[in-house]
């Protein structure tokens, strides 16, 4: 897999902190951008610093259209034609490091740091990854069943609930999107809120508001079995053995939805959701 190398000029270096804020960083021109994939690793590197930031691509380069969440860019937004989005993976940079100490590493020459860099050889991501300290609990994507001798289990419990939860760009703007309340229960205790995937997660790509349900833990957890289900009038559907449950009164509760149109639930996917739950259809 590709890793990049995204340069930010040395103008404007509070570019970096405006893309982490935003998720995503714009293009003026498609260029090398245009091969960016989701999933791969993208290195931001600040003119005459070094690396800033290592995130991880959510998304392709695609063009900025008219309903896209405004940047917060403080030159010119429409010179900006393209874009692609990103989840945090980490910017403590435990040293900083020259393009020559990079080269040396990776046993080739590269060119001047261009507006975006492919890197295919391991050795230089592994390099690059190796100058980064501290990572964002994206980062926990294996967590061992069984106990360890001597394993902090309050360690593994959070980050297991930090793997539940999911990525946390994904989880804070569906948080955002929902004003801090379940979609079903309406509860606003925000530990128990979790980001809840309509199409089943297949990568970080997927993680689209839209794609999205902030849904108490209990609740996400009988979405994800497919005994709780969305209609296509947006009406909470259980299945039958629940409604003389403690969960009865959600059934055909209205669910509640973002304000902003463009982060409701699509409609497809509830649509593949309620496929999925064979009691729907009898």
């Amino acid at each position: 897999m590709t890793s990049w190398i995204v340069k930010i000029g040395k103008t404007t270096p509070q570019h970096w902190v405006i893309a982490r804020d935003d998720g995503f960083w714009d293009v003026r021109e498609p260029g090398p951008f245009r091969d960016i994939a989701p999933g791969e690793d993208v290195f931001f590197w600040l003119s005459g610093t070094g690396f800033r930031s290592w995130v991880r691509a959510t998304s392709s380069l695609y063009m900025i259209g008219p309903s896209a969440s405004p940047a917060h860019w403080t030159d010119d937004h429409n010179q900006y034609s393209h874009r692609f989005e990103f989840e945090l993976v980490s910017e403590d940079v435990t040293r900083p490091a020259t393009w020559g100490e990079m080269q040396v590493a990776a046993g080739r020459n590269y060119a001047p740091p261009a507006p975006a860099n492919p890197v295919n050889e391991p050795a230089t991501s592994a390099f690059v990854k190796s100058l980064f300290g501290n990572q964002a609990d994206i980062t926990f994507t294996t967590i061992p069943v069984a106990y360890q001798i001597g394993e902090d289990m309050r360690e593994r419990a959070e980050r297991q609930i930090a793997l539940r939860r999911g990525q946390a760009r994904f989880r804070n703007s569906l948080i955002d999107a929902y004003r801090g309340r379940c979609a079903v229960t309406d509860s606003a205790v925000i530990s128990v809120l979790e980001a809840a995937h309509i199409d089943r997660y297949f990568g970080t790509h997927t993680n689209r508001v839209a794609n999205g349900l902030l849904l108490r833990s209990d609740i996400h957890a009988l979405f994800d079995l497919g005994l709780i289900t969305v209609s296509s009038h947006l009406t909470v559907q259980l299945a039958p053995w629940l409604r003389d449950s403690e969960y009865g009164n959600f059934h055909d509760k209205p669910l509640t939805v973002p304000l902003h149109p463009a982060y409701r639930p699509d409609s497809d996917a509830l649509r593949r959701h309620r496929k999925g739950c064979e009691w729907y259809h009898q």
